[in-house]
């Protein structure tokens, strides 16, 4: 499928790398990210395969799951400001050293096989002890 108002998860991916490598981060040394995370049938695979692709195809052997969550199971969508929305939480948990876990979720959507094998993992417990270089932010709409 693809269109002007669909997804794209090449392009998500691409982009994700393209930032990492100018920023000088190694994908595989992050344990959050935040994702922008609707919900949807057709986006949250785009996003979570482009996000397994980039960060966990460099996680050292035996790492623990890149743990992802998406402030929209805490508050609902933002709408245009769902990209604030999201960095904002991330800076909230950076200061106060607590990520809010995600509500709500159930089953993984058979469709983003690292829900299902391991790599990705929902946080749905408040989890302490961030390292401030470990945190992302895959969407951002201003």
């Amino acid at each position: 499928m693809a269109g002007v108002t669909y997804p794209s998860g090449a392009i998500q991916k691409a982009l994700l790398e393209q930032v990492y490598a100018e920023a000088k981060i190694n994908p595989g040394e992050v344990s959050y990210v935040e994702a922008h995370g609707t919900g949807t049938k057709a986006g949250d695979p785009e996003e979570l395969n482009a996000i397994t692709d980039v960060f966990c195809s460099c996680r050292p052997a035996g790492s623990p799951a890149l743990l992802i969550g998406s402030v929209k199971s805490n508050m609902g969508h933002p709408e245009p400001a769902s990209g604030l929305a999201g960095v904002t939480k991330v800076v909230l948990a950076m200061q106060h050293g607590v990520i809010p876990p995600n509500l709500h979720f159930n089953t993984p959507n058979p469709d983003i096989p690292a829900l299902l094998d391991g790599r990705l993992k929902v946080l749905r417990n408040k989890t302490c002890s961030l390292c401030f270089h470990s945190l992302a932010k895959t969407d951002m709409n201003v």
